[in-house]
């Protein structure tokens, strides 16, 4: 993985950015893929309540025990090809560097 990829910072941990080319090509439409610094994958896909908004969910995995979202409370928004914080309103809280 490229160490050129956006980085956004949550909860004092920095997770770099990958955007999904294709969303529309999968059965979730998952559009952004968050790296965290141990190697562990969270995917951002739309919520129920509020498609407009994107919420963090780990990958299914057979092996290994499940993992709590570190991201629960938390709303992202893709604008125009960029991922950012979103509040409970319409207001941005931060926007990830580099993309």
């Amino acid at each position: 993985m490229p160490s050129t990829l956006p980085t956004i910072t949550v909860r004092n941990v920095r997770y770099r950015v990958e955007r999904i080319a294709n969303p529309e090509a999968f059965l979730l439409p998952l559009r952004f893929v968050l790296h965290d610094p141990r190697g562990r994958r969270w995917l951002l896909g739309p919520s129920r309540e509020r498609p407009d908004r994107l919420v963090g969910i780990a990958p299914i995995r057979d092996l290994g025990s499940f993992r709590m979202s570190p991201f629960i409370g938390l709303w992202f928004a893709d604008e125009d090809g960029k991922l950012v914080l979103a509040g409970s309103g319409l207001t941005n809280t931060a926007t990830a560097s580099g993309c």
